[in-house]
């Protein structure tokens, strides 16, 4: 088929039509990767198991897609093939399912996305029993060999593109500060308005209060430039950078070494200044001039809980025992 007939063609085609025709030889991959559509996606969102990714991606509504929902592809292992499942078709690979995944979804989702991504959601598939405990994966099989599996591949892609990953939120699992930052080294920062960082473990318990991370230390200087960023949140993580480094994001949950008096007023003043009616939870490992914050907002020291209204009705609730402070913003209605 002529080329000027195919670029015609490739204008009306959606992701899902072009990730069908990735599959059909390489001569058709070879011609997508030539003239780079834009994949035009509003998120991605993978959850891994040990032996299963889920995967889903939702298109932006464009003169190419009226409808615009959830597209479903599940990559499951079956001995050393995988099954492709997306709605009631399933296909079956001679490959391993991580690699499948990568290959048939990553590669055709993020290669080419120009447009901004609202959001890319990469953790595990978490199941817990009714008492909260979690379920482990399917017998023998282990899910962190398979995240970093995953994690590797979707590098490879972002290494591949011409520029940054424009996205919004984003959402992943990692073992620590290179990782982290091997990745955040792939993502434009300046649109950047959410980002959630977990540690990958092989289980963990649904909250992680009472759990001593301070051996597992994130510095995020590279944040300290992120204008738009509104929400940020480290689970199982403790934080060595300065507090006034993340003062102007409203919408905080972290585990900080160190804070002191001027940073939290500065992001007290922040909250209060913010459209966005958020709720900030603070933990902290040493807080050197904690009286002295006290007698400015007019708060006894306590070894137990106290509670603090603001003009503005931003509500500060300090748990001292537990080393952490709530911001949350009083029902007014």
């Amino acid at each position: 088929m002529p080329d000027l007939v195919m670029r015609e063609i490739m204008k009306y085609l959606d992701f899902v039509s072009i990730c069908k025709l990735q599959r059909v030889c390489h001569a058709f991959r070879d011609f997508i990767d030539c003239v780079k559509p834009d994949s035009n996606l509003k998120s991605i969102n993978l959850q891994v198991r040990a032996n299963m990714i889920f995967g889903s991606v939702e298109v932006r509504k464009s003169p190419r897609v009226l409808l615009s929902k959830p597209v479903k592809f599940d990559y499951k292992e079956k001995d050393d093939e995988c099954v492709v499942i997306s709605g009631s078709r399933k296909d079956v690979f001679p490959k391993n399912f991580v690699d499948m995944c990568v290959d048939d979804f990553l590669w055709c989702a993020l290669k080419h996305q120009k447009s901004l991504l609202g959001e890319l959601y990469v953790a595990k598939r978490l199941l817990y029993y009714s008492n909260y405990k979690p379920i482990p994966q399917n017998a023998g099989k282990f899910v962190v060999p398979t995240c970093d599996k995953l994690f590797d591949g979707l590098m490879k892609v972002l290494e591949s593109r011409n520029c940054p990953l424009k996205v919004e939120s984003l959402i992943i699992l990692v073992h620590g500060q290179d990782q982290l930052m091997q990745l955040l080294g792939h993502i434009d920062l300046k649109v950047l308005k959410r980002l959630e960082v977990f540690r990958l473990l092989e289980i963990e318990e649904l909250s992680d209060y009472g759990e001593d991370n301070s051996q597992f230390v994130l510095d995020l200087d590279i944040l300290k430039n992120c204008k738009n960023l509104e929400h940020l949140h480290v689970t199982r993580f403790s934080i060595s950078s300065p507090f006034r480094m993340f003062a102007h994001i409203p919408n905080l949950s972290v585990n900080m070494q160190t804070i002191y008096c001027e940073d939290v007023l500065r992001f007290i003043q922040t909250t209060e200044n913010s459209d966005v009616h958020a709720h900030s939870e603070i933990r902290f490992e040493q807080f050197p001039d904690k009286s002295r914050f006290m007698e400015v907002i007019g708060l006894a020291e306590d070894d137990g809980r106290s509670v603090h209204v603001f003009p503005s009705k931003l509500s500060l609730t300090f748990h001292h025992g537990l080393k952490c402070m709530d911001f949350s913003w009083e029902d007014t209605s």
